[in-house]
């Protein structure tokens, strides 16, 4: 599926029974239009077939509807009227036959009291191979026939009305390309790192001006050079750690040496109080000494 720009599907005038589609009704259509309450769909001829496939399928749901005034040449003579412009989302079968010429007019069934509302409704949308000048004739035999109308069938209800034929000028809605997901990663992996390293946040510069497409890098390059700036910021951070780590190791082997002095005095130094026995001489003279 596709959103098309805006495209007219209908103006002010004849119908394809004898009535004029009144200014007020286009006025209504749009500013009531709402898919939540009624989302009118496109069809073929205005024929709304009961399968999913075959030619009368369903070719896309109009998004939204606007007015505004064209110029037309009337008679020979410019004029200007009020015209209904919509907005489709195209499925693919549609655009297909646009891009092969076919079915390029479009015709909207209008229902000018919508659900009792008093207030004009678009319930369907049609793509034909009618043109403005065929379907005047085609306009002028159906109002003829009176309720024998060859079109009243396809009516959703017999007060609707069908517009004469205009001119379907089918584009595409331009749409805006995700942008490269791999900058903004390669940017965000960049910034942790930074901030892991202590490194201070350089302040962002202008963005540079478009270079022309032939001085553009490739894809392979850029990532080449989005991984080189990493691995630079990785080598720097392992050479923070590194030093952080000798330092440590020095201060812990400098902290156990003076715990192993500390223990050594304390080994050797007497306790509080404490008074050396004096030798024993024992009972007979040539006895040996014992301290204790």
């Amino acid at each position: 599926m596709a959103k098309t720009r805006f495209f007219r599907v209908a103006v002010e005038g004849a119908t394809t029974d004898g009535r004029a589609i009144d200014r007020q009704w286009l006025l209504d259509a749009a500013e009531t239009y709402n898919r939540e309450t009624y989302a009118a769909r496109v069809n073929l001829e205005h024929v709304r077939g009961i399968t999913a496939d075959g030619p009368f399928q369903a070719y896309g749901d109009v998004l939204s509807l606007k007015t505004d005034t064209v110029e037309l040449n009337v008679g020979g003579k410019p004029k200007k009227l009020l015209a209904l412009f919509a907005e489709v989302d195209a499925l693919d079968p549609l655009i297909a036959m646009n891009k092969k010429g076919q079915k390029l007019y479009s015709s909207v069934e209008i229902a000018p009291n919508f659900a009792g509302t008093g207030k004009a409704y678009l319930v369907g949308l049609a793509v034909t191979d009618s043109p403005a000048s065929l379907g005047t004739e085609m306009l002028q035999f159906a109002a003829s026939q009176g309720e024998n109308n060859p079109l009243a069938h396809r009516k959703q209800d017999k007060a609707n009305l069908f517009t004469a034929a205009e001119e379907v000028m089918i584009e595409l809605a331009e749409e805006t390309p995700p942008a490269d997901p791999t900058t903004g990663l390669f940017a965000k992996i960049s910034a942790f790192v930074d901030s892991l390293s202590g490194k201070p946040a350089e302040p962002k510069s202008p963005p540079a001006p478009p270079s022309p497409p032939a001085a553009a890098p490739e894809g392979e390059a850029a990532t080449a050079a989005a991984f080189a700036q990493i691995g630079a910021v990785m080598t720097e951070m392992a050479s923070t750690v590194k030093a952080f780590t000798e330092a440590s190791q020095a201060r812990t082997a400098a902290l156990e040496a003076e715990v192993k002095t500390f223990r050594e005095l304390l080994e050797n130094t007497p306790a509080n109080k404490f008074q050396q026995r004096a030798p024993a001489t024992g009972g007979a003279p040539d006895t040996i000494k014992t301290d204790c």
